[in-house]
């Protein structure tokens, strides 16, 4: 009987032993559970605080980036404004550069002298200087030329020389009186009929500009004669404009008889104009041909 009593109280401990562990585990795991609940509930509020700052965040991204756009549009705004201020002063300090330019040239330099415009008798060129005497058909006579066409005048001749083409220049600047002179002894020789036909007045030629040479050729001699049927005449047609002299009176112009000596600068840019377009000096409008005065010596 005693050692039943023993049993059950043995049982008895252990079956209370047991209910304690059992509730002593619920309790862990209900305290467990707490604090896992009340991290997750930290975790949520600190979730919704950073999905609340992201939203912040990216409605500040969201205006840097419209304030970027707008700045960029700003910027190139800006930079066409610049652009076309440039472009606007650069035309206004050409348009000044070629005024003041302009203003340094003679203006009748391009003038279409012949029976149609009068030279005044008091006009000289602004600077002459001698041709080189090499070049001189008649030795002993000093030849005189505008200063600015003089190095173009002697490089040509000395390419043509080179060439085994011998090329003489017989006459170049003429003063008025000296044309005057020249048109009186015509006039004497020829008659006043013949001597128009071939001869300017006094104040009318190309010759008082300086910038105008009549060539010739040893064997040609200084009456011109038959100087279209030689070598330096082709010559001077299929290159002169590279140099920048053009033929004044070639066959059938309305102003004198042709003259395949007398040639006359006009600048690279005109001369190569009427070279290409197979015209004459007398075949433009007065107005074309001032708009290369500005590049004449270019």
């Amino acid at each position: 009987m005693e050692s039943s009593s023993h049993h059950k109280a043995h049982t008895t401990i252990i079956s209370v032993l047991g209910s304690l562990l059992i509730l002593g585990a619920f309790g862990y795991g209900g305290y467990q559970y707490y604090l896992l609940k009340n991290d997750m509930n930290e975790m949520n509020v600190v979730n919704i605080e950073s999905q609340e700052k992201i939203h912040v965040l990216e409605g500040h991204i969201e205006t840097i980036e419209s304030e970027k756009f707008t700045l960029q549009n700003e910027l190139a705004v800006s930079r066409g404004e610049v652009t076309a201020l440039g472009e606007q002063v650069g035309s206004i300090s050409s348009t000044v550069g070629t005024l003041e330019k302009l203003s340094k040239i003679d203006p009748e330099l391009l003038k279409k002298y012949s029976k149609v415009f009068f030279l005044s008798e008091h006009y000289v060129p602004k600077s002459l200087s001698d041709i080189d005497p090499q070049y001189a058909f008649e030795t002993g006579k000093v030849l005189r030329v505008h200063t600015e066409i003089k190095s173009r005048l002697e490089a040509m001749l000395r390419t043509m020389n080179n060439q085994g083409i011998e090329t003489k220049v017989a006459s170049a600047y003429r003063s008025f009186g000296e044309q005057d002179q020249l048109k009186n002894s015509y006039k004497f020789t020829y008659g006043s009929g013949t001597a128009n036909q071939f001869s300017a007045e006094q104040g009318y030629s190309e010759h008082q500009l300086g910038t105008t040479v009549d060539f010739t050729t040893p064997a040609v001699g200084g009456s011109f004669v038959n100087f279209q049927k030689s070598t330096a005449y082709d010559w001077l047609l299929d290159n002169a404009y590279r140099y920048g002299f053009v033929l004044s009176y070639p066959e059938n112009n309305t102003y004198y008889t042709y003259e395949p000596w007398h040639w006359r600068f006009v600048g690279t840019s005109l001369a190569g104009r009427l070279h290409d377009e197979n015209k004459y000096f007398y075949d433009l409008d007065q107005r074309e041909i001032d708009v290369y005065l500005v590049e004449v010596f270019d």
